[in-house]
């Protein structure tokens, strides 16, 4: 007790400090992604793209990712090595790409794999050949619930919606509904032709103007 004591002027100091630097970083985010709304205590690599008119909520970690426009991610979403379409929702505390360990060799920890590692202990002269991080692609329009959990190297199709807690470990394709588990399609958001004309439309891709007559041309044709 005593030395925590003795260490209190230090510790306030330091608090201080950390302060100052999670402000410093806010401020550079904002001017940075200028074009975007980017709230407190994000955490965006160089490596990273964030197209105009996006927004990524609090306490949100972007690793080496791509969010198209228009697109959000809310509050402390982990995105890893992902590349995200334009016009998606993804909720709150979603994990997107974490990395996989590898399961066939005599262990399953990064000390027997990786040279640099989370215990900073050196057990192997250089890294292994096996694939930590894979790609994972998120087409446009897709809505990934609450919590849900998107392994590496999976790819999620145009219009896909993703059930709160899903873990998914496998492509889903576009316009489908999966949820569980691992994540099952249930069922898909319209029929095979309407699936057919949205993706031949790439609505996504058009300006506000063409947006704006496309919106009306489809809720006319709906009726």
């Amino acid at each position: 007790m005593l030395l925590r004591i003795l260490l209190l002027p230090f510790g306030f100091i330091f608090r201080l400090i950390l302060i100052a630097l999670d402000g410093s970083r806010d401020l550079h985010n904002k001017i940075r992604y200028s074009k975007s709304i980017i709230d407190k205590g994000c955490c965006i690599t160089s490596n990273s793209i964030i197209s105009p008119n996006s927004h990524i909520l609090d306490d949100t970690l972007i690793i080496n990712s791509t969010i198209g426009s228009f697109s959000y991610i809310s509050y402390r979403g982990i995105i890893k090595n992902a590349t995200i379409g334009k016009y998606c929702s993804i909720a709150n505390d979603v994990n997107i790409g974490l990395g996989k360990h590898p399961i066939h060799d005599f262990s399953t920890s990064t000390l027997f794999y990786r040279v640099k590692n989370t215990f900073n202990f050196k057990m192997v002269k250089k890294d292994s050949d096996f694939e930590e991080y894979q790609r994972i692609d998120i087409g446009n329009d897709v809505w990934i619930g609450a919590r849900a959990i998107i392994l590496d190297g999976v790819k999620i199709g145009n219009g896909a919606v993703i059930g709160a807690n899903s873990v998914v470990t496998k492509n889903i394709p576009d316009y489908a509904i999966a949820v569980g588990s691992p994540a099952k399609i249930i069922k898909y958001r319209f029929e095979n032709d309407n699936i057919v004309a949205l993706l031949a439309s790439e609505w996504w891709n058009l300006s506000i103007e063409e947006l704006t007559c496309f919106i009306e041309n489809y809720h006319k044709t709906s009726l």
